[in-house]
């Protein structure tokens, strides 16, 4: 059996048996994990809507662009 493999199992089997004995154990890492994803999720919406994200500006100049086109063509022809 691999090493990694050895210390995953022991590693697993401790938080089991912890689990076990105590139930708010069991909830304590379910926390963890909602925090954990939360954190992931921030952090995805910080890099998504950063006003010097240049990926995000670049998108959002072609869509002002196509508007603006648009309103052209629709005040242009009244």
């Amino acid at each position: 059996m691999n090493t990694f493999q050895s210390i995953c199992l022991i590693i697993f089997g401790v938080i089991a048996y912890m689990m076990i004995l105590d139930k708010n154990v069991g909830e304590y890492l379910t926390l963890i994990f909602k925090i954990m994803k939360v954190n992931l999720e921030r952090y995805i919406w910080m890099i998504r809507f950063h006003p010097r994200n240049p990926i995000t500006n670049l998108i959002k100049k072609w869509e002002y662009e196509k508007l603006a086109k648009e309103l052209e063509k629709e005040f242009g022809e009244s």
